[in-house]
């Protein structure tokens, strides 16, 4: 079985100084919120804790993920203004 990766919008729910919590609406309806390290998201994204608060972003993640860390969420954007 090959495993699928597409680009899905996400949404920045908590962040905090350490882990940032993002809800994935293909994924158990954006319920289930996915862990991801702050610095990495601000490193990949260019923003800083505030303006990642509540952000909508897009990443990468495997569409056919059955647990959170099977999603393997990276190539994160922020959308261009």
């Amino acid at each position: 079985m090959t495993t699928r990766y597409r680009q899905v919008k996400v949404r920045v729910v908590r962040v905090g100084p350490h882990t940032t919590h993002i809800s994935v609406p293909t994924y158990a309806a954006g319920q289930i919120l996915v862990p991801v390290a702050t610095f990495d998201l601000m490193s990949a994204t260019g923003m800083t804790r505030a303006q990642l608060t509540g952000a909508d972003l897009t990443a990468t993640a495997n569409v056919d993920a059955t647990t959170d860390t099977d999603l393997h969420l990276h190539d994160w954007q922020a959308p261009a203004h």
